[in-house]
């Protein structure tokens, strides 16, 4: 095992500096201003947010650690592939921004999940998309605050327990004093901190190499170069398919109905802000997904020939970045810290983010309804507690992560997808059909909500696949090596024309990804084997069949929909095809009439001809 590199003092002071920088700027928003003082500046900013800002926050929020650490690893086990998902993935912010977001920009809620109630009339539908964001703001906090911890801990002295108990700490410090406000701005810092720790490591990771041309052909030369696989198979991990539609449906909920959009959408001065704050992510998404596709693809070409997981360098897949980083940076102090600060402000801009909203549901959905004589003072004060609280919860949720296995990309990717589905699913429901009803809303939400988790813990437990790519130790010293292949025979029969007795070792065999076809399953795996990609889109069609169908088996819902509970473009869209459909209608009357009437007349001749 090779000795493991540490921290630089400079290093240090580049990564405590970054720290630093997104306490004192919660402590500037809890002194200035209003100070904080209303539940309006600490969950709102008192809506009077610039576009950019907004902008950058939602892109920071959204693209976590999960996303730095997950996307390269993602790219060096399983080839290219997920680079696709960027096209599908940009459809989300458009989503957002021209159909889902004014609607809720003019309600002037906070809450999100009040819609719910004022569309169905119904406390129980709330309380259920409320408590759903809830589950999945706290799991999710966990694997955002997990990923940069164990990847602080391949690096430095510290250990994991250790690294999310400061990281939560500080996170959880500044959103309390600040409100929004602090997390908007912290969110700016943390976006220019964490392009430049990603740009920095794609230069100098590539230039190791000898430039992105040598990079790019070492990876094309071991097939790890795919971007267009048309295979309509579900169970194959990464197609076109699933990477364009599927991950659409993934990205879906957090830009459309999530609490924490549509504080930051609703936090802007004026609609005109709101939308091109959302449309600006749509440019950054590309950004940032290609960046880190593309440094997946330079640490896969630096370790082509010598595998730090097969040679046990490093204990798993979230920590080969940072492993590469302490490599590629050990003669230039402070950039390995740069680089450290970058993941550990993806973790913090999300965190910091999802206190703020779980604070604003908990307080707006389940405590305001039954304490509506407190006054604003000490509404604010609750509010900051449950900060507090949840901050708590999601340093005790790092712990529980910790012991799951696989990237921090697919697991975040799988619970967003899974939980997120059934609130998309009702509240398009709401905003689409005017006959469903809260009865269809309530069951077709729980069913869209079991299943894909069933799906998903399905998946983790039995792993019916595995569609890693093989890498070799080649250049490894011999006493690390490991020879355990990455396709278990149960789920992969090899088409390689060499025969047994020429395969002395893992790494003396070629694959070619277009060689490998996964086996026949059977029972229930044929279920647990589709692709997590398509989890969500799963769930919410779930929720809109089963919600339309309970609706229609329990009673019409409401014939005249309030304008502002619907989505204008559906309705608008429904409106010109029920008007053709009406001209369609009629034309077939009129040509049905003429020939009644064309028919009574050759009658009327022919009996006057027979007279």
């Amino acid at each position: 095992m090779m000795e493991k590199k540490t921290f630089h003092p400079a290093d240090y002071v580049v990564f405590a500096a970054m720290l630093v920088i997104s306490a004192c700027i919660g402590v500037f928003h809890a002194v200035s201003g209003g100070k904080q003082s209303t539940t309006r500046e600490f969950l709102m900013a008192n809506r009077q947010m610039a576009s950019l800002p907004v902008a950058l926050s939602v892109l920071a929020s959204f693209f976590s650690a999960s996303t730095l650490l997950g996307t390269p690893a993602e790219i060096y086990q399983y080839g290219t592939q997920y680079w696709m998902s960027v096209f599908g993935a940009m459809m989300a912010p458009l989503t957002g921004a021209l159909l889902f977001g004014p609607m809720f920009f003019n309600l002037k809620i906070v809450s999100v999940f009040e819609y719910l109630e004022i569309r169905f009339h119904s406390k129980s539908v709330r309380l259920f998309g409320a408590t759903l964001f809830l589950l999945r703001a706290t799991l999710g906090m966990g694997i955002v605050l997990y990923g940069p911890s164990t990847a602080l801990s391949a690096v430095t002295n510290f250990p994991v327990w250790a690294i999310i108990l400061m990281v939560g700490g500080v996170c959880t410090f500044y959103t309390t004093l600040g409100g929004m406000k602090a997390v908007i701005w912290t969110d700016v810092f943390q976006t220019i901190v964490m392009l430049a720790g990603m740009i920095a490591v794609l230069i100098q990771g590539s230039s190791q190499i000898g430039g992105m041309n040598e990079v790019w052909r070492i990876a094309y030369d071991n097939h790890r170069i795919e971007f267009f696989n048309f295979d309509p198979n579900p169970q194959v991990r990464h197609t076109f398919w699933s990477l364009i539609i599927g991950i659409y449906f993934v990205w879906l909920p957090p830009y459309t109905v999530d609490q924490q959009m549509v504080q930051r959408f609703s936090s802007a001065k004026s609609l005109k802000d709101a939308k091109f704050a959302l449309l600006c992510n749509v440019p950054g998404m590309f950004i940032l997904i290609t960046l880190c596709s593309l440094v997946g693809v330079v640490l896969y070409a630096n370790y082509a020939t010598c595998d730090p997981l097969k040679n046990k360098d490093i204990a798993n897949a979230n920590q080969l970045l940072p492993y590469f980083v302490m490599e590629i940076f050990a003669d230039l102090p402070g950039l390995a810290g740069l680089f450290v600060a970058c993941i550990f402000s993806g973790a913090l801009s999300s965190v910091s983010s999802m206190l703020n909203s779980l604070a604003a549901v908990t307080w707006e959905d389940f405590l305001k309804p039954r304490m509506s004589t407190v006054d604003e003072t000490t509404a604010t004060r609750i509010t900051k507690a449950l900060a507090v609280v949840f901050g708590c919860l999601g340093v005790g949720m790092a712990f529980v992560v910790e012991q799951m296995g696989g990237t921090v990309l697919q697991a975040s990717l799988t619970f967003n997808g899974a939980i997120g589905a059934p609130l998309v699913g009702v509240f398009i429901l709401g905003a689409c059909f005017t006959r469903a009803n809260w009865i269809g809303a309530l069951v077709g939400g729980t069913i869209g909500f079991v299943f894909p988790i069933w799906l998903g813990i399905g998946k983790y437990v039995r792993h019916p696949q595995d569609f890693k790519l093989a890498t070799s130790v080649t250049n490894c010293s011999i006493e690390n090596q490991t020879w355990a292949t990455t396709f278990p025979n149960s789920t992969f029969r090899s088409q390689s024309t060499l025969p047994p007795a020429t395969i002395t070792s893992p790494e003396s065999v070629t694959f070619n990804t277009s060689s490998l076809v996964p086996t026949e399953l059977t029972g229930l795996d044929k279920l647990y084997g589709v692709s997590y990609l398509w989890f969500s889109a799963i769930g919410i069609l779930t929720v809109v069949v089963i919600g339309l169908l309970v609706s229609w088996i329990t009673g019409k819902g409401e014939d005249e929909v309030d304008d502002n509970l619907q989505l204008h473009f559906w309705k608008r869209l429904y409106g010109v095809i029920s008007s053709r459909s009406d001209r369609k209608s009629g034309e077939n009357n009129e040509i049905e009439d003429d020939n009644k009437s064309q028919n009574s007349y050759t009658r009327v001749e022919d009996i006057t001809t027979s007279l």
